[in-house]
């Protein structure tokens, strides 16, 4: 505590900051949430108190965000499978790649073998795991590991590869279960890229209220699909640089699997109650910083849409 007033001249002080400081930890705790974005944009923080408020609020989102992160990682799953296998006509492994990875999609042969190599080193992972299911499939005389026991220990990035080098009329299958516009089919692989570092930050208990977790920049389509689709006024601007940004993908994505529309707008409205509970505890200046101006607008806009769907 006397370090923290020493360097960031934050008041701290007394029994119950000591206790909470304890409780957050100071590396993951105060560390990890005196900045925004990145460790140059320092947060002015006043007081403990307002830390806390961040590091609160941050761990209530992700309290939020999970089973609907779960619930949309397992349906994008398991639509998919079910064409992929109606279009292969089996569940092993070596006809999907044969006869539904032609090689003519991005690198070519070499982005079909890269993902056949990346799934079979997915699959011992899985195995030196002692996972039951690859275990079971591996062990057993004259078994080949099905597909469906991949989708079952694959990662969201790896997916995301997997469906990049399927060939267009199965994404186009996919892209119709998944509640797509066939125009927007060769847009699957990216949307699944576009939430795996949120599911990821989530999943594994990051910091995730200032997006700090995105690794790569999200491609322009899927911002103009989301401006598009969701009829959002040319005043709001998705640049993903926001966690609201991330809410309209994860509202957009749920909608289209089939979430229905009062656990849509339960989530929305937990996600306002939690900004709003963050506005009354920090002042205006760090509430811009981490939540952003546009934040009401938003929620508003994509609100209206999920009453309208």
């Amino acid at each position: 505590m006397r370090h923290v007033r020493s360097t960031s001249g934050m008041t701290i002080a007394g029994a119950t900051h000591k206790r909470a400081l304890a409780r957050i930890g100071y590396f993951h705790g105060y560390k990890g949430y005196r900045f925004s974005g990145s460790a140059t944009r320092r947060i002015p923080y006043s007081n403990f108190d307002e830390l806390r408020a961040v590091f609160y609020f941050d761990g209530a989102l992700k309290a939020t965000l999970y089973p609907v992160l779960m619930n949309l990682e397992m349906a994008m799953k398991n639509l998919a499978l079910v064409e992929i296998l109606k279009a292969a006509d089996s569940s092993r492994l070596n006809d999907v790649y044969a006869r539904l990875m032609l090689g003519d999609k991005r690198n070519g042969r070499r982005g079909k073998l890269e993902v056949i190599h990346a799934s079979d080193g997915v699959l011992l992972d899985a195995y030196k795991r002692d996972n039951v299911i690859v275990r079971h499939y591996y062990d057993a005389p004259a078994e080949s590991v099905p597909l469906w026991a991949l989708m079952e220990v694959i990662t969201l990035g790896h997916f995301s590869r997997f469906l990049e080098q399927l060939s267009s009329p199965v994404v186009n299958s996919v892209a119709v279960s998944w509640g797509l516009k066939k125009r927007d089919a060769d847009l699957l692989p990216h949307l699944v890229f576009a939430i795996k570092d949120l599911r990821n930050c989530v999943a594994h208990n990051g910091t995730v209220f200032d997006t700090r977790f995105k690794t790569a920049k999200i491609r322009g389509q899927i911002r103009a699909l989301l401006v598009r689709e969701m009829k959002l006024p040319s005043s709001v601007s998705v640049q993903f640089d926001t966690i609201t940004d991330y809410l309209i993908l994860v509202v957009y994505l749920a909608r289209c699997l089939g979430t229905p529309k009062r656990e849509v707008g339960a989530l929305i409205n937990r996600y306002s109650a939690l900004t709003e509970e963050l506005r009354s505890r920090v002042p205006r200046r760090i509430f811009d910083m981490i939540v952003h101006t546009d934040n009401r607008a938003k929620v508003d806009c994509v609100s209206r849409w999920v009453r309208s769907t």
